[in-house]
């Protein structure tokens, strides 16, 4: 949540710097709009799915910058400084994020949790019925080692949503969209201008 608000606030701060340039004409401050929203959409597009790739998500980030650099007659040195300042904070949260979606649970031990969730309950359930076969009906033991089973597998199923919180697949999923700027009164006061 805390990358999430930073990279918000650190475009936020990069489209105000442009916003105020006074020699940028609207045209273009729509266009840097645009490249903010459309740098945006493909990087939450790619947490949510991971369907686009890192370079493009980077490159489009890099164009935001490029901006200022190649219409440095309509905008002054001072905010080209400032949108570096700002997009340096957006890069980090973005190098973050991406990070988060790409490196998760190791396969090797997902794959041992599986193995062992699926062998626990037969390994169990005969020691119990060696352990305590005497005491104990069958039933109660057998129930015992289903009701184990399940929440070995409840326990999956919460570590794998815990996994990748940005799939909108849980309900406890980074809600990405409150983050966008489409419905934002602020982001979209120059594009209706």
């Amino acid at each position: 949540m805390e990358y999430c608000s930073d990279l918000r606030a650190g475009l936020v701060a990069v489209k105000e710097s442009f916003q105020k340039s006074k020699k940028l004409s609207e045209p273009k401050q729509i266009a840097v709009n645009q490249l903010i929203t459309l740098a945006f959409d493909e990087f939450t597009m790619y947490l949510k799915t991971g369907n686009s790739t890192q370079k493009i998500v980077h490159e489009n980030f890099t164009r935001i910058t490029a901006f200022g650099i190649t219409n440095q007659e309509e905008v002054s040195s001072k905010v080209i400084f400032r949108v570096s300042r700002y997009m340096k904070d957006v890069n980090k949260s973005v190098s973050y994020l991406m990070s988060l979606k790409t490196h998760r649970t190791i396969v090797g031990i997902r794959i041992l949790s599986y193995v062992f969730i699926t062998i626990f309950p037969v390994v169990q359930a005969s020691f119990l019925l060696n352990t305590f076969g005497e005491h104990l009906p069958q039933a109660i033991i057998y129930f015992i080692a289903f009701v184990t089973s399940m929440s070995l597998s409840a326990l999956l199923v919460i570590q794998k949503q815990l996994e990748d919180p940005f799939d909108q697949d849980g309900l406890d999923d980074i809600k990405l969209d409150e983050f966008s700027f489409r419905e934002s009164a602020l982001f979209n006061r120059t594009q209706t201008a």
